[in-house]
């Protein structure tokens, strides 16, 4: 599993409360315990990623989005101007407004380059959306067909993003 950097502070109860309001939508438990122990986050080590169950690399994970307002709670000073655009409502907001994702799609982390990590809310699968695409996407059909399913829950993702290759890669 994958080591997040210790400058960010765990959500508090008023924080999840206003996030789920915000959401209008459950959240997966495992969501929400992540949330209260790390509230986001950038991760450490040489190149964390995330491997499918063949131990291929799907995609290079930098970031997880926080729900927090302060931001001596999430974010070390000398990226204190990326703090709001590094929370899961700004973008998630985006990916709405720019790429027509559906409003149940929360963004939860940044991949490498122009990769968005996603959750779909109503089933808990974890999705890869790259905004490079060569499509114009004029729809929430055409959004979703840009969307890759990487894995059906929250905690499958995390604990598949490693810091080395897997064993035999």
């Amino acid at each position: 599993m994958p080591l997040i950097d210790l400058t960010v502070k765990p959500a508090d109860d008023s924080e999840v409360d206003a996030f789920k309001a915000w959401a209008k939508y459950p959240f997966p438990d495992d969501y929400l315990a992540f949330l209260k122990k790390y509230n986001g986050g950038y991760l450490n080590g040489g190149g964390p990623c995330y491997y499918n169950s063949d131990d291929h690399t799907v995609a290079a994970i930098t970031t997880f989005m926080h729900i927090s307002e302060e931001v001596d709670k999430c974010i070390n000073k000398t990226f204190e101007r990326f703090f709001f655009t590094s929370t899961v409502a700004f973008q998630t907001k985006d990916l709405r407004d720019n790429y027509f994702a559906p409003d149940h799609y929360i963004k939860i982390a940044n991949g490498a380059e122009h990769e968005h990590i996603l959750m779909d809310l109503k089933t808990g699968h974890v999705f890869s959306f790259d905004d490079e695409t060569e499509e114009e996407l004029e729809t929430t059909e055409d959004f979703l067909e840009e969307c890759f399913i990487m894995t059906d829950s929250f905690s499958s993702f995390f604990s598949r993003i490693v810091d080395d290759l897997p064993d035999g890669v």
